[in-house]
């Protein structure tokens, strides 16, 4: 099976990321150039032209021409959920499989031996309260927050996870799907539960289905 990825919050050619990430490689130097030019090349490394990534919004801060130079750069079946900062690359929609602004996935074990049950995923730039399928066990993934969010995700009983690359689970890397689920089952486990419906049905009982 092709691999899936999941990333969010890239910034590629935004000198103020790295004020505001000093986690980040040549955040000390404010280099752009040469924190571009890491990012690109992690993306090659990681991704495969066969692969598919769901980008979960704000992937450049780069001019239209240069955005688009950077798209063709970038491997794998790309998927965008917009963010608040994609205004230079929706004139090339054509360089994505499909743009969305919420975009929900279903996940078989018959696609992905990993898994032991379904996988419902709803994928936003921002993080959501509630969400479809939410009392079920669906999982919520976003970005926008670069990794502010972790404390309050992890403290809550949602399902709902900061997945951009400044966010801990992130850390500075692209996610697989398998990291999704192994983050997700292991959230469930601290309460007892081995199901995502379960513990969903044992804690969401007040929204609605």
């Amino acid at each position: 099976m092709n691999r899936i990825f999941f990333t969010a919050d890239l910034h590629f050619g935004h000198p103020g990321i790295l004020k505001h990430s000093p986690q980040r490689p040549f955040s000390d130097t404010v280099d752009i150039v040469a924190h571009d030019e890491w990012l690109l090349d992690l993306w090659q490394r990681t991704v495969d032209k066969r692969d598919t990534i769901y980008i979960l919004g704000d992937l450049t801060f780069l001019k239209s021409g240069e955005a688009k130079r950077l798209l063709e750069k970038l491997p794998g079946r790309k998927f965008l959920i917009e963010g608040n900062h994609d205004g230079s690359i929706r004139a090339y929609k054509n360089y994505f499989k499909e743009v969305y602004q919420i975009k929900e996935m279903r996940f078989r074990p018959t696609v992905a031996s990993f898994l032991k049950e379904d996988l419902a995923i709803v994928m936003c730039h921002y993080p959501l309260l509630t969400w479809n399928q939410k009392p079920r066990g669906s999982i919520m993934l976003h970005g926008h927050c670069h990794g502010k969010l972790d404390e309050y995700n992890s403290q809550s009983m949602d399902l709902r996870f900061d997945i951009g690359i400044d966010s801990s689970l992130g850390n500075l890397n692209f996610l697989t799907l398998e990291d999704i689920y192994n983050a997700a089952t292991e959230k469930i486990k601290q309460y007892g539960y081995s199901s995502f419906a379960e513990y969903a049905q044992c804690n969401y009982s007040r929204e609605l289905r």
